[in-house]
């Protein structure tokens, strides 16, 4: 008996204590955030990425980093419901230095309504506006400057209506008409 205190009790004793320290570090984890998927779940809006500190959208929804650069900060995240975090209702996408790149509304895992690009110094590169993941209705790219590069049209996700085509400062280069995907008439430049 006194060889079972001395060498089997103490065993016991180290053995339940590594196993309850294990599961206590396994509650912490769960606490401050989740996984889905391998995907990060962010619980706790104080600490969310610098990026996501002010952003309105993670007041409302369940946000979940997708994607990161190399340096642990978001690159793609996503904006889902409170109830099914499954259920993706927006997204961003971010260039390395933390500055927006794109976003737009979700629905049922496909693009829909306004979406807009930006370049990195903040100014708007494109719009453009989604029905069930295909394009829809008018796509505006911008140059840099701010002046319209080209506008086109779509309905669902093909060529339809008049393009039009400027150069960086405004003057208008060139024209496209179509139809159901076809090209009905040109005018000015077509190597657009």
């Amino acid at each position: 008996m006194k060889c079972f205190k001395r060498i089997i009790l103490p065993i016991v004793i180290v053995c339940s204590s590594c196993f309850s320290i294990a599961c206590n570090n396994k509650d912490n984890v769960k606490e401050n955030q989740k996984s889905i998927n391998d995907k990060t779940i962010l619980n706790d809006k104080n600490k969310l990425p610098e990026v996501l500190i002010n952003d309105t959208l993670a007041e409302k929804y369940v946000v979940i980093v997708v994607d990161t650069f190399d340096t642990g900060e978001p690159l793609k995240v996503h904006y889902c419901d409170p109830q099914n975090p499954d259920d993706v209702k927006y997204e961003k996408q971010f260039f390395q230095n933390g500055k927006l790149f794109i976003e737009g509304p979700l629905e049922n895992q496909r693009r829909t309504g306004k979406w807009v690009a930006r370049y990195e110094n903040g100014n708007i590169w494109s719009v453009g506006y989604y029905e069930d993941g295909l394009k829809f209705g008018a796509s505006n790219v911008y140059y840099e400057n701010g002046k319209i590069r080209y506008t086109k049209n779509y309905e669902k996700d093909v060529a339809e209506g008049l393009w039009e085509f400027y150069d960086e400062n405004g003057d208008i280069l060139g024209k496209v008409m179509y139809k159901n995907g076809k090209k009905l008439w040109e005018e000015g430049t077509s190597n657009q």
